[in-house]
């Protein structure tokens, strides 16, 4: 795992991470125990990540990041939703997407490609399909 795949895995499992006075503070459900050791090993990238401020979610294979400025929630969608964690709303976007690009219908939740494009836009994600796809 890179050390972006590990800062999102340690969120989606509903854990945390922080810097205090140069170390990584952390929180993991225990069922998610085996993200520890992908901590200790990628420690200085995830460090770096971290004081950076700004950790972007991996990329799906043939998709580019245009542009990263996610809205403040509450974000209200065109089709009469509403975002209220807009992280995890990006990060579980992404995943539709790759799961569509590989042709997972049902993973994809049937949305097609650019409505999923779409409503990264709508929280401020801007992505593009390259030439991988």
């Amino acid at each position: 795992m890179t050390a972006t795949e590990v800062l999102h895995a340690v969120k989606k499992a509903g854990g945390s991470l922080a810097m205090y006075g140069g170390k990584i503070k952390y929180t993991i459900p225990k069922r998610e125990a085996w993200l520890v050791p992908e901590l200790r090993q990628q420690r200085e990238e995830i460090v770096a990540l971290l004081q950076q401020g700004t950790v972007f979610p991996p990329m799906p294979a043939g998709v580019r990041l245009v542009r990263w400025a996610p809205k403040q929630p509450p974000v209200e969608l065109e089709q009469c939703s509403m975002v209220i964690d807009v992280d995890m709303f990006i990060f579980s976007t992404l995943e539709q997407l790759q799961a569509r690009l590989e042709g997972k219908d049902f993973l994809a939740g049937n949305w097609a490609l650019r409505e999923l494009i779409e409503r990264l836009e709508q929280v401020g994600v801007e992505v593009e399909l390259t030439d991988e796809c």
